[in-house]
């Protein structure tokens, strides 16, 4: 299929990367010049909307409907949704350029407020959206990508978190200052903390702002507590706790749950799994073909290793410390071979070798154990059958032999009997 091929996709990625620059450059010479777009630039716009709109078209008729519903619906929505904005783009311009041809736009009914269309076509500045489709293409962008998106929730409830401890200790801030600044007896504060007062602590809100800007770099929470350190050190202490509490505490747990989510997010990311095994399944076969290639002082072109060339080097130093890397303990190396070597020819691919390497590495698994018992539980139920079968048999047998032996007994005796086994006396 041609939209799975990869110089399809790659060719596509240069296009968005290219469309992405070229839309910088536009900005950029018509903030710099104050002059609307030439006819050149225009071009170039509808030429990539031409091609974005090719590469959609061509993605739906491979994929039909299963297009928007698929594991990426994410972007192919995306896409249909730029596409979409750029067309729109292109038709208000045509129809702008169409009708300022005739000489009067202002003048014509119906369209004289076709200037309040230029609000619609601020989508212009929605084809930014191109560089989010970068991301589909780079597998490292996506996975970063991915991994902040997981941790909106967590971002979510931290700063929700976050607003209910400022929110605690802007109240009591705020009281004490405005307590302090309002009680006759209280003592007059010097004019640089009266003005830090007002500013940081003249209302709630104020005093909210203040305090996230303290432990966010805003502001210096040096100056934020002058105004307390005036009124008590019981109301500075207080503020010296909010800032460590803050930002060593919750900050700190905050981050640790956002690494969790992303590393989350990054083990679950289908695609970045298989692309990450695909990777590594090539690069150990390579590793594999290399290393024994080496050791035997010859090409392997097939591509196969063979019992007597595993049993001969599996005690070298660099196949050993390969395979521990791959956290294997091989103690009997005729054995695992054996276990790789389902045909029973003697010789195993490269590939295969490895997919079993990895199958046997580290301990068993839920699923290992739980096969095995499957397996243990066939074997059991099949030797009972069989037991079953061969008791029925013997007891069918020992009856037949039993038969037999009566039965010839029988006729021994007769024959003894018979008037032709008389003997004269």
């Amino acid at each position: 299929m041609v939209v799975k091929h990869h110089v399809f996709e790659a060719f596509f990625a240069l296009v968005v990367i290219s469309n992405a620059v070229f839309i910088g450059i536009d900005v950029q010479r018509t903030v710099t010049t104050g002059v609307s777009r030439s006819t050149d630039i225009q071009v170039i716009q509808y030429s990539y909307t031409g091609l974005f709109l090719l590469e959609l078209l061509m993605r739906i008729l491979a994929f039909g409907r299963k297009f928007f519903v698929s594991e990426e619906w994410m972007w192919a929505w995306l896409d249909l949704f730029i596409v979409t904005s750029s067309l729109w783009e292109v038709i208000v311009d045509i129809v702008q350029a169409a009708l300022e041809g005739q000489g009067d736009l202002e003048s014509i009914a119906g369209i004289s407020n076709m200037k309040s269309f230029r609000i619609i076509r601020l989508t212009r500045l929605l084809k930014t959206a191109q560089f989010i489709r970068i991301f589909r293409f780079v597998m490292a962008l996506r996975m970063l990508v991915t991994s902040i998106i997981s941790t909106l929730k967590a971002l979510l409830w931290a700063l929700v978190l976050l607003a209910l401890i400022v929110y605690v200790f802007a109240v009591l801030f705020t009281q004490a200052v405005y307590e302090h600044k309002n009680d006759p007896a209280a003592p007059a504060m010097p004019l640089r903390e009266a003005e830090a007062s007002t500013r940081y602590f003249g209302s709630l809100a104020e005093s909210m702002l203040s305090l996230f800007m303290s432990i966010a770099g805003g502001v210096s929470w040096e100056e934020v507590i002058g105004p307390l350190k005036e009124i008590s050190i019981v109301w500075a202490l207080c503020f010296v706790f909010y800032v460590a509490f803050t930002y060593f505490a919750v900050l700190n747990v905050v981050t640790g749950v956002f690494c969790q989510s992303a590393i989350e997010s990054a083990q679950n990311d289908h695609a970045m799994v298989v692309q990450a095994l695909m990777d590594n399944k090539a690069a150990h076969i390579a590793k594999l073909r290399s290393l024994f290639n080496h050791l035997n002082g010859q090409d392997n072109d097939a591509g196969i290793i063979t019992l007597g060339m595993f049993e001969e080097k599996i005690n070298s130093p660099a196949v050993r410390e390969y395979f521990e890397a791959l956290g294997l303990d091989i103690w009997d190396a005729w054995s695992f071979f054996k276990l790789l070597d389902a045909a029973g020819d003697g010789a195993v691919d490269l590939e295969d070798f490895f997919d079993g390497c990895l199958r046997f590495r580290g301990p068993a698994r839920a699923m290992d154990m739980g096969r095995i018992m499957q397996d243990q539980r066939w074997l059991i139920r099949s030797q009972g059958r069989f037991q079953t079968f061969v008791g029925r048999e013997l007891v069918s047998l020992k009856s037949d032999v039993t038969d037999l032996l009566q039965h010839l007994a029988i006729k021994t005796t007769a024959n003894q009997w018979a008037p032709s086994q008389w003997k004269a006396p």
